[in-house]
């Protein structure tokens, strides 16, 4: 199900102009214009379908489509270092800069009280690719994510890898032979429209910290990054495992 509302001439020609921009030609532009529908805006709009259920498959084929190239484009790194690089590409950070590039922020559709932020903007770009995956397919998708992550694997620096506090983190917690970090969404403060997560992690049922961010994703990162600091890095690098301090 798509949106019911009619586009009006001058949202489609928008509509056209962005899929210029992407280099994708839309079947049904209903289903872009999903994509580009905040929450707040289908709250005021009757008929109008936000782009929340896009966002969540988005988000499943964009890291398929990335880490299908990572592994293809870099067939000798291991899965630690191609998790890492992949945290980078698929992380809010990069998708809101891709986004900001052709200038994704015009086309999103916004309720009247809330302003354009750059986890919108991320949240719009995995519904595209959502949307993108619905409306033509896997193919167009993975030619769509060469042409807009362009370089940006292979310009992935160390230090930009080494502030992805969950790949660290669960690098250490496997290599020291206890599966991957658990992470619970414990509380979650503010509208809806503007939600405050409240996230912590724990490995082998032992929890370690909490965070807090804008988005599910950023509360992860934050709380991954306390349970490094808690931890400590030396400790991990050598054992594996959280030290006794």
């Amino acid at each position: 199900m798509i949106d019911s509302y009619s586009l009006s001439p001058k949202r489609v020609k928008e509509l056209e102009q962005l899929c210029q921009k992407l280099g994708v030609l839309f079947g049904r532009l209903a289903v872009l214009n999903e994509a580009l529908t905040h929450s707040s805006f289908a709250a005021e709009t009757p008929g109008a379908r936000d782009y929340e259920r896009l966002e969540f498959f988005g988000d499943s084929v964009l890291r398929f489509v990335v880490s299908e190239y990572l592994l293809e484009r870099f067939p000798d790194y291991d899965e630690g270092q191609l998790t890492s690089i992949r945290s980078v590409l698929v992380s809010d950070k990069t998708l809101a800069e891709i986004a900001q590039d052709f200038g994704l922020s015009k086309y999103i559709l916004l309720g009247r009280q809330v302003q354009m932020r750059p986890s919108i903007m991320a949240r719009s770009m995995e519904a595209i690719f959502g949307a993108v995956y619905n409306d033509l397919g896997l193919f167009e998708v993975q030619n769509l994510v060469l042409r807009l992550f362009g370089s940006r694997a292979t310009d992935v620096d160390k230090d930009e890898a080494k502030d992805n506090y969950k790949a660290q983190l669960q690098e250490y917690s496997q290599g020291g032979g206890q599966g991957v970090p658990v992470y619970t969404v414990d509380k979650i403060d503010g509208p809806p429209h503007e939600p405050t997560f409240s996230v912590s992690v724990s490995i082998e049922g032992n929890t370690l910290a909490s965070g807090s961010g804008s988005t599910k994703k950023a509360a992860e990162q934050m709380a991954a990054k306390a349970a490094v600091e808690k931890i400590g890095v030396s400790a991990l690098k050598k054992s594996g495992r959280p030290s006794d301090r």
